[in-house]
């Protein structure tokens, strides 16, 4: 009896040790295309492109406390993945302290290839795709959607990352485009065609992978349209003397913004009668005469910009939206206009974003030369 006893004893042992072990990740991967989307009964469905072009739809009753997500590049060329979980939503005040360095980065469009290398030459990132900032601040200033093929890859790189800059101390900060917004609302005129071809077999329509209902929907709903670090102001394409002359404040511009973006233009200035001139072209997802010489820009004049730089209690603003050639000081340097054409400078590694340390102000490259 005793034996017996002793034989059930180790094996109950045995089977606790088993059990005791953490449960196996469950990775599910996606080429070029890789979605969250949550459904109205709690389930939860991730929609992804396979090696071979298939699409796989798999639906979970529940989030599995142990999923991982990877991401790989839809150009086997670069040799990008990388792997990542979920979070909740982490943000910080539109007003912010300034840290030791501040790098900005805007208008990617898809091209992943050059964020990864920008973010390694600059030392945000080791050679895994893991922050290294430490408390060091990376800010994004929209334009991650639309033209490329692996804007997908760079909206959850810029997800991931925020996680992991928030463990160390240290922060990241997207502030929504024009073309979040658009795709958003269901205008799909800039989107990569093989995105189309993907949600096509998937039977789902493209905008409906960024629904409000969806994880990445969800985020970039859920950011700023402007933060101000120190004495800097920075927003996706500027602000216009008219925003200004209309009163709005950022707390105003941040509150409308994440409850109006996405939504049809029509509906939206239905809902809300300052939605109009704040999603409009004088507002800051659109706004270029703070960047542009062009005269249909109708470009700000000095005083004007002296005026709303007074307004909203700042020294300089720092904009993307308008393209430039390189890294453009404007105005005297109240304005660093930041929206290079990414697709040529990396070829040649020429600019590609701004740095703040100190009080100094720097161009940095993809390799992270730097010039004062």
């Amino acid at each position: 009896m005793k034996k017996i006893n002793l034989t059930l004893l180790l094996a109950l042992l045995s089977l606790s040790h088993l059990t005791a072990q953490p449960p196996r990740d469950v990775t599910v991967e996606g080429h070029g295309d890789l979605y969250v989307l949550y459904n109205a009964d709690g389930s939860v469905r991730i929609i992804s492109a396979q090696a071979g072009g298939s699409v796989l739809d798999s639906t979970f009753a529940a989030l599995p406390e142990n999923l991982q997500l990877r991401y790989i590049a839809a150009d086997p060329d670069t040799g990008i993945d990388f792997t990542f979980r979920l979070h909740g939503r982490i943000k910080h005040s539109w007003r912010q302290e300034k840290p030791a360095k501040t790098l900005v980065v805007s208008d990617l469009h898809g091209r992943l290839d050059a964020f990864v290398a920008f973010l390694k030459g600059n030392g945000v990132v080791d050679d895994n795709l893991h922050w290294t900032y430490g408390e060091n601040q990376l800010i994004f200033l929209g334009d991650i959607l639309d033209r490329g093929r692996d804007d997908n890859g760079i909206a959850w790189l810029v997800y991931k990352l925020e996680k992991e800059a928030e463990e160390a101390g240290g922060r990241l900060d997207f502030i929504p485009g024009n073309h979040e917004d658009l795709v958003l609302k269901d205008d799909i005129r800039y989107v990569h065609e093989d995105h189309l071809i993907f949600a096509a077999k998937a039977g789902i329509p493209y905008s409906r992978l960024y629904g409000a209902d969806t994880e990445l929907g969800r985020w970039i709903r859920d950011s700023y349209l402007i933060i101000i670090v120190g004495d800097d102001l920075f927003v996706h394409a500027g602000l216009s003397r008219e925003m200004e002359e209309k009163s709005y404040k950022t707390g105003e511009i941040n509150e409308l913004g994440m409850r109006f973006i996405g939504i049809p233009t029509a509906a939206r200035k239905e809902l809300h009668g300052r939605n109009e001139l704040l999603f409009g072209s004088s507002g800051p997802l659109w706004y270029r005469g703070l960047a542009s010489d062009a005269e249909r820009h109708s470009p700000l004049a000095p005083e004007d910009l002296r005026s709303v730089l007074k307004y909203y209690g700042v020294s300089r603003i720092i904009v993307g939206h308008t393209e430039v050639d390189e890294i453009d000081r404007r105005y005297g340097g109240e304005v660093i206009a930041v929206n290079v054409r990414h697709h040529k400078n990396f070829e040649r590694n020429g600019s590609a974003g701004f740095l703040i340390e100190g009080d100094s102000s720097f161009v940095v490259n993809y390799t992270g030369e730097r010039e004062q």
